[in-house]
């Protein structure tokens, strides 16, 4: 069956059942070390993707804006604003996963640096999904685990995110060259009552995220409206990120137990800019996921563990499940010395945005 081949062919998934089975050798799990709230949380917005994926929302948005670019750095500009917005809605993998072969598929027609671009829609994707707390799936956790309300969330969230986007047109405005282009791609169409529907139940996933509602509420109405939809979309959810969550609640839990290494973490952490270094560092070896539960269980320092998280998802390829998405995008659609340049030059590029974005982060924080 697809969704069981997924879920064991997910190489996070097996990295995070190993850390969890390695860390009972300090402690037994406990089932109060899994963050229910997170749990439901994402099975909420997994099935939500994946209801705005059927109806075709983004591609219906990103081929009617690209369609009117007269040239590559208005196409430029477009491609890094609708991957920006587009991940605050459906997460920065599936704003990857829909820009990106829309990108290539106006390549043919047109001369583009395909690094350079592939490049800006991952890091336009990792800032955009900072902003909401559907964007990132480690926001939903922090969310919870802080009990943040939403005034709180933005205030954190949007100075950053939208500083990030004012970088990133700067960039494609300054270093993409203008000639002029006729971009013409396949239409996509929506289904406006299904819209309203899955706005409508956007609205009520809210609720339960910021804990208006119980999330389980949400988490049955997702399911049921999908169900109902096309019983195929609950095929295509992707459970087997739920499940990582649940193995590093499991093993973060379980090493938070040990006195040493609790100790040594709060060291670490021992204020908001040494959390905040410490977020960003942990995230460029273990990618910002597990690097946030394992930062937040050892500090109260919202501001420093979400810019940090989030600012850290922008560096080394690993840093967030994003840059991998997009390198292996990169790989399908190019010839294999194409995508070795890719992770040189991608790389430099990252190391130097995420100390640009480090230190606007610094006086944030």
């Amino acid at each position: 069956m697809a969704i069981i081949k997924n879920i064991f062919t997910d190489k996070m998934l097996w990295i995070a059942a190993i850390a969890a089975l390695l860390s009972t050798i300090i402690s037994k799990p406990e089932l109060a070390d899994i963050n229910f709230h997170t749990v439901f949380s994402l099975l909420s917005m997994m099935v939500l993707i994946q209801i705005f994926e059927n109806i075709g929302l983004l591609q219906y948005l990103s081929t009617t804006f690209t369609s009117r670019a007269k040239n590559t750095r208005q196409l430029m500009i477009m491609l890094v604003v609708l991957t920006f917005f587009g991940a605050m809605l459906v997460t920065n993998d599936v704003a990857i996963l829909i820009i990106v072969p829309l990108f290539f598929k106006m390549a043919k027609k047109i001369s583009a640096n395909h690094i350079f671009t592939v490049t800006m829609i991952a890091a336009a994707a990792n800032i955009g999904s900072a902003f909401t707390p559907f964007g990132n799936t480690h926001n939903l956790f922090l969310l919870s685990h802080y009990n943040l309300n939403v005034i709180n969330f933005f205030k954190v969230s949007a100075p950053y995110s939208f500083i990030g986007l004012a970088i990133l047109v700067l960039i494609a405005a300054l270093f993409t060259k203008s000639k002029p282009i006729d971009v013409n791609v396949s239409r996509f169409s929506v289904h406006l009552p299904a819209l309203v529907v899955a706005l409508l139940l956007t609205g009520l996933v809210f609720l339960g995220i910021f804990k208006v509602i119980p999330i389980i509420i949400a988490a049955i109405a997702t399911i049921v409206v999908a169900f109902l939809m096309n019983r195929k979309i609950l095929l295509h959810v992707d459970y087997a990120t739920i499940l990582v969550f649940v193995c590093f609640f499991v093993a973060v839990g379980n090493l938070s137990r040990s006195t040493e290494i609790a100790a040594l973490l709060r060291v670490l952490e021992a204020n908001k800019y040494a959390t905040y270094f410490s977020a960003i560092g942990f995230s460029q070896f273990m990618s910002n996921v597990p690097a946030t539960i394992l930062v937040a269980k050892f500090t109260n320092n919202i501001g420093a563990v979400f810019l940090g998280s989030n600012i850290g998802g922008i560096g080394t390829p690993i840093a967030s499940m994003a840059n991998l998405l997009a390198y292996k995008q990169f790989s399908f659609f190019t010839e294999k010395q194409e995508s070795t340049k890719y992770l040189g030059q991608s790389f430099l590029f990252n190391v130097i945005l995420l100390l640009i974005l480090g230190i606007i982060g610094w006086f944030l924080v």
